[in-house]
């Protein structure tokens, strides 16, 4: 993984879960008592970086150093500052950084939490030469219909179209259901491609990704580009099958000029440079990505998009109530997995927990904490240094820290 430069996208305000996120950085929201940008840091180590830039607000920055040194982060982390002011988007912040990155990219959320090694990722990314490479997951049933707290209604999550090639790999389409009505459009030049198309509408997106490092280069040059997932890598997978921008004749310097080298400067392929061998290489090799026809490998696609399917293994991400909810029933179970060095125990050592009182397997209590008689812990998460009275039931509930709960 030394190619890549990773990135971890720190500074949301978490606007889908402004109840939680009024007086805490949503990246220290705590999942099964740790912060929650410690799970993509963890994810990072265990893949082999030993750096990292990490982008987050300006505010929140000493308290979020300082709880990640509580966790014993052996990752070199650089902290970039966004404005607390602006409402900046994950384009925007990685046009802040710009100057520091010199390699292809690592991108991921700080809400993402999986037990995925990233080396199955990379290996997609380089087969392919892939502008860039995504990590999805099949959704599983539980995940369709989430219930919050305070609500008895369900939520359903939001769905994405994903278009994919034959091999499942190539991603040819990608819309938000909220984009469309009643129909899908796809353009003639992709049907000619790829005349076989498998619609999927039950992936999750895991908002990580492996981008070329041009892709920012012109991402620079275009400041209406604000969203990683809404926007750049929609236009990205739009583009594989455009033509790049030309010039009229009476433009060009000079009459032996080349019609594609002063292609305008926005054109994403006048960025879109390639190298020379890997052209070689491919034209004299016998390898091809597709089949039914005699065009050449990629069918001369300088932009191309591809997807890594996790069918098994762990995938959410925690940036709703419900799916931050989800996030601490389920962490439990993963936790041993996340942190093999590491002898995890529901109950921390420094608990104090009644004879009689009952702690499921199936949740964590952190450090400090009293657990009274006759009381039941299942399914949930009890933050540090909080006291739980005596006949007290606590189910599917995250419990933060220093909450006093009395007798029930």
């Amino acid at each position: 993984m030394a190619e890549f430069q990773a990135v971890i996208m720190a500074g949301g305000k978490g606007s889908r879960m402004t109840d939680l996120t009024a007086k805490i950085p949503k990246a220290l929201l705590p999942i099964g008592n740790l912060p929650m940008v410690w799970y993509p840091i963890n994810l990072l180590e265990r893949s082999g970086f030993e750096d990292a830039i990490i982008i987050v607000p300006a505010y929140f920055k000493a308290e979020i150093e300082r709880a990640l040194q509580m966790c014993e982060v052996k990752l070199n982390l650089d902290f970039v500052e966004v404005p607390d002011d602006e409402d900046w988007g994950t384009c925007d912040s990685l046009r802040h950084i710009k100057d520091k990155i010199t390699t292809d990219l690592l991108i991921i959320s700080c809400d993402l939490i999986v037990d995925f090694p990233l080396n199955a990722l990379a290996d997609v990314h380089r087969t392919y030469d892939a502008t860039v490479t995504t990590l999805m997951s099949v959704a599983p049933e539980t995940f369709t219909e989430l219930t919050a707290p305070g609500t008895k209604s369900k939520r359903k999550m939001e769905h994405d179209f994903v278009g994919l090639d034959e091999k499942g790999n190539r991603l040819l389409f990608l819309g938000s259901d909220a984009d469309f009505e009643e129909t899908v459009t796809f353009k003639k030049s992709l049907l000619k491609r790829h005349p076989c198309i498998n619609i999927r509408t039950k992936l999750l997106d895991g908002h990580l990704y492996l981008m070329k490092k041009w892709v920012l280069d012109y991402l620079a040059e275009q400041s209406s580009l604000t969203t990683l997932k809404g926007e750049l890598v929609p236009y990205l997978v739009r583009k594989q099958f455009s033509q790049a921008a030309k010039v009229p004749e009476k433009d060009l310097p000079n009459a032996n000029a080349s019609v594609i080298s002063v292609a305008t400067v926005k054109d994403i392929y006048g960025f879109a440079v390639e190298d020379n061998m890997a052209g070689i290489t491919r034209e004299y090799s016998s390898w091809n990505d597709h089949s039914g026809d005699m065009e050449g490998c990629y069918h001369g696609n300088k932009i191309r998009c591809y997807t890594h399917i996790l069918n098994e293994g762990f995938l959410l991400r925690a940036n709703t109530v419900a799916t931050y909810c989800e996030a601490n029933r389920q962490i439990a179970k993963l936790l041993a997995s996340l942190r093999p060095s590491k002898d995890v125990k529901p109950v921390h050592p420094t608990a104090t927990v009644a004879q009689k009182a009952q702690v499921g397997n199936d949740s964590l209590v952190g450090e400090g904490v009293t657990i009274g008689e006759k009381t039941s812990i299942k399914k949930s998460v009890i933050g540090k240094h909080c006291s739980i009275g005596e006949k007290v039931k606590i189910t599917n509930s995250v419990i933060m820290d220093h909450v006093t709960i009395k007798e029930g």
